[in-house]
């Protein structure tokens, strides 16, 4: 039984030996109409709850420097 990775004495490896027989190299030009494009993130930020967790952190802590008059005014224990 003959093998089928090892060539025979005096064959050549018939997979690599021709360049003729090669495939050509394969065409990449899209076929089909490409995607729109997205609009940027920041016009659309509005609706990930991310941005929403994060304005409403930054709100907190405006607030609580603005009704302790600039940090000044420290909780009595």
């Amino acid at each position: 039984m003959r093998q089928a990775c090892k060539p025979q004495a005096g064959e050549s490896n018939t997979m690599h030996s021709n360049r003729e027989d090669q495939p050509e190299e394969p065409d990449f030009t899209p076929t089909y109409e490409p995607e729109p494009q997205k609009r940027p993130y920041w016009k659309r930020a509005h609706l990930d709850w991310r941005v929403w967790v994060a304005a409403f952190f930054i709100f907190a802590a405006i607030a609580v420097y603005v009704w302790t008059v600039d940090l000044s005014v420290v909780p009595r224990v």
